[in-house]
């Protein structure tokens, strides 16, 4: 899929012939995303930076990882395609900047989806033997999350260098005032299969089986609250419950995700199949929608995270809150009891007074002390 956007756009952009009723409004829509994506993105990832506890979340290593891909997307990709409209898809630049620009969606694009992928298994793991995992395994550290984000971004950069190393059908990448990158067939098939069509099947199989979990083990607490302690039924129901909503949370991340990229994938995969002939075909404004709609997703991933972290707003409250009685915030230097474990690696969080004994200190001026979170 990742490589579908240069040949597309490229075949195409020299003879862009947008009316001013469709280019003005379609070029405000994408600064508009870009405005909200950076803002946002800058946000998201700022809370994790400053709270210990969300930073010491492995789900969270994997939200940041991602929120990272929306803003190198949002501010080295989008900002050409902006250029692309308003010069009707003429390339006033280098042939260097041209491949730069391509390789980097290339990089960003399946960094973004196999980042799901590893969040989805780390959600399945942790669903899967509740009663036990739970308490004494750690399927995911932040240390796992941190080596298995590493090496999705390593491949994603070196698998979109692969044209650039000479594998590729020409050697022009700007060919007649349009930046284009010369794919091969057997290029954009992997890269279409590997990077996004695998990945949309792997993610809605495990999902079907934590529906299927989720289902069974509803059924296994009713049965069990006769037969256990009620305090070790309450403490085991809560810890279901909240990796349950973790699940939930990254479910509609990847539903997102999936669906503002399935509409282009598919036209580009099926333009670059049947060649030419079928991309001609194609309206250019429907290719600049459909490319726009994946691009929408970066805008809307923050506001997905913040809507179900209450930990997060509170950081945030915490954030605006300081900036405005200081000129700089100093990360607290407490100490969290928060551990690394899969149970407490959620997204979704119940009221967290870390964040509100931070704020207390910082509002009356110093930043000292340790501090606790609870669960």
């Amino acid at each position: 899929m990742s490589n579908n956007n240069s040949t597309i756009a490229n075949t195409t952009g020299a003879y862009f012939d947008f009316s001013p009723s469709f280019q003005y409004p379609v070029l405000a829509c994408h600064i508009l995303i870009v405005l909200i994506a950076v803002i946002g993105n800058l946000i998201v990832c700022g809370a994790i930076i400053v709270n210990k506890n969300l930073r010491s979340s492995p789900t969270n290593t994997f939200i940041f990882s991602l929120a990272f891909s929306d803003l190198l997307t949002v501010s080295l990709v989008v900002p050409f395609d902006i250029e692309s409209i308003i010069l009707l898809g003429t390339w006033r630049h280098n042939e260097e900047l041209c491949k730069a620009w391509i390789t980097m969606y290339l990089i960003t694009v399946p960094t973004s989806i196999l980042t799901l992928l590893a969040v989805s298994v780390d959600r399945y793991k942790s669903l899967s033997d509740p009663l036990n995992r739970f308490r004494r395994c750690r399927f995911m550290t932040r240390k796992k999350a941190l080596i298995v984000s590493m090496a999705i971004w390593i491949y994603s950069i070196l698998f979109a260098l692969i044209p650039i190393m000479g594998y590729r059908t020409h050697d022009e990448f700007v060919y007649e005032g349009v930046c284009y990158f010369p794919f091969t067939k057997i290029y954009t098939t992997l890269s279409s299969a590997i990077n996004f069509i695998l990945p949309l099947l792997a993610t809605c199989c495990i999902y079907i089986k934590i529906y299927r979990i989720a289902r069974s083990q509803q059924s296994i607490f009713h049965g069990d609250a006769l037969r256990i302690s009620e305090f070790r039924y309450s403490e085991e129901k809560k810890v279901y419950s909240r990796n349950m909503r973790a699940a939930k949370t990254i479910s509609i991340f990847v539903a997102v995700f999936f669906s503002c990229w399935i509409p282009y994938s598919f036209i580009s995969l099926v333009s670059l199949l049947c060649g030419r002939p079928c991309v001609r075909n194609i309206p250019q404004e429907v290719i600049v929608l459909f490319l726009m709609f994946g691009y929408l997703n970066s805008a809307l991933n923050p506001f997905l995270f913040a809507f179900r972290n209450s930990r997060f707003k509170a950081t945030m409250s915490l954030l605006l809150r300081s900036l405005k009685s200081r000129p700089a915030v100093r990360s607290s230097r407490g100490r969290s009891t928060l551990t690394q474990s899969t149970c407490h690696s959620e997204l979704p969080d119940l009221q967290d007074s870390d964040i509100r004994l931070q704020f207390a200190i910082l509002k009356r001026g110093s930043v000292s002390g340790d501090t606790k979170s609870s669960l």
